[in-house]
């Protein structure tokens, strides 16, 4: 159950920083204004650091790396299909 929970616990931080990253970037759609650029990939950094750490005490550092930048692709990849979908609605 411990393993469990520090899974989720990292999954959702590293979630939270590629999310940071995102919303910071200057053509990033799901704000009307980006985030302060360095505040946001300061946190976005921070929280990636602290998702790979908090796996690395479940599975060896090698395999946390790679599950975190898994992660990362899988978010900043999904985010702007998702943030296009209620624009793509309200013009049809």
């Amino acid at each position: 159950m411990v393993s469990f929970l520090m899974h989720l616990t990292a999954l959702a931080v590293t979630v939270a920083g590629a999310l940071c990253l995102y919303v910071s970037a200057p053509r990033q759609i799901w704000l009307k204004q980006t985030w302060p650029a360095r505040p946001g990939r300061a946190g976005g950094a921070v929280g990636l650091y602290l998702g790979w750490v908090i796996w690395c005490g479940v599975m060896h550092p090698a395999t946390a790396f790679f599950t975190s930048l898994t992660v990362v692709m899988l978010v900043l990849t999904a985010l702007p299909f998702v943030a296009a979908v209620p624009v793509l609605l309200r013009k049809t």
